[in-house]
């Protein structure tokens, strides 16, 4: 503590206590002004920049995250191939979605995948992982609250969501009470990475029980709702009609088709607003992706990736 600090700690010490707290008042409303400035000023640059340089203009990554951009695109390729080949449906989601609309790839920022799945093709994709990715030939995979699929030595990964139907069409008079179902039951998850409380056994049995209320799910031709598992809990309550999602279309990310939302962009819009406007941050998604970038030595391992599972054209 320097001299300053202990001569202003002395006197704050020989002020009455209502003195202190009005010191204190107009401390904190200084910086509640301060802080409004601030962040005018910072609204005001970002204004500027989107009028110099609109968000979908900006230009792609380099270096090594551009190189682990590349990487998980040819290991979406290959998912999706594989998708294809087992008559699995997927869509791009969140992120990965974002940059295929807004910038026909990777957010120039963004470090990984992310795709979901209905929870049948979820559960057959579970059930082919270990010979569609091989442990053997360097792939890795975990299952807790969704599928992580990933490459031995490097940042590689693809995030995999199961949504469930529901059993029976998603309108305004049963969307709330939907919404709160899958509030109540998020409330019975505790999802620390990656260590989740409950089995995907139980989650799925819980959803049967609590939101679908033992009811069947009918079949697609009815048009069920669809919701995302409450064991995700780290995103918003995802409650959809079956035309948000159904039926598939393509959006071209970095070149490549591959299957999209019916409703992409009021999905988007569901997700992030203007998502044409920039987010208030721009950096690194994971933190642990950014350190493995700056840190890791994992070039040879991504590119050696690329060779062997880039499509013969």
């Amino acid at each position: 503590m320097n001299w300053k600090t202990r001569i202003r700690y002395y006197i704050a010490c020989l002020l009455p206590y209502g003195i202190r707290q009005r010191i204190q008042a107009h401390l904190a409303r200084k910086r509640r002004k301060n802080a409004a400035r601030l962040e005018a000023r910072l609204e005001e640059l970002r204004n500027l920049l989107i009028f110099c340089h609109p968000i979908d203009q900006v230009p792609a990554a380099t270096g090594k995250l551009r190189l682990l951009q590349q990487g998980n695109t040819v290991l979406m390729h290959y998912f999706a191939r594989c998708c294809e080949k087992h008559g699995l449906r997927y869509w791009l989601d969140y992120g990965t979605l974002l940059g295929a609309v807004r910038h026909g790839g990777f957010i120039p920022w963004d470090d990984d995948l992310d795709v979901s799945m209905m929870r049948p093709d979820f559960d057959r994709l579970l059930e082919l992982v270990p010979s569609l990715f091989p442990e053997e030939e360097g792939f890795t995979h975990s299952m807790h609250a969704f599928l992580q699929i990933g490459y031995k030595g490097t940042p590689l990964n693809i995030d995999i969501y199961p949504y469930h139907f529901y059993k029976e069409p998603i309108t305004p008079a049963n969307k709330a009470k939907v919404d709160a179902d899958v509030t109540r039951m998020k409330k019975q998850v505790v999802y620390i990475p990656p260590i989740l409380n409950m089995s995907d056994a139980k989650v799925q049995a819980t959803i049967r029980e609590e939101i679908l209320g033992g009811a069947p799910v009918p079949p697609e031709s009815e048009q069920p709702g669809i919701f995302l598992s409450p064991a995700i809990t780290f995103t918003k309550n995802t409650v959809l009609s079956y035309e948000d999602i159904f039926p598939l279309r393509t959006v071209s990310f970095e070149g490549i088709p591959f299957q999209a939302p019916n409703r992409m962009r009021s999905y988007l819009q569901f997700f992030y607003g203007d998502y044409m406007a920039y987010p208030p941050a721009v950096g690194y998604k994971h933190p642990s992706v950014e350190h493995m970038v700056k840190t890791l030595a994992f070039e040879t391992a991504v590119n050696t990736f690329i060779d062997r599972y880039t499509p013969l054209s």
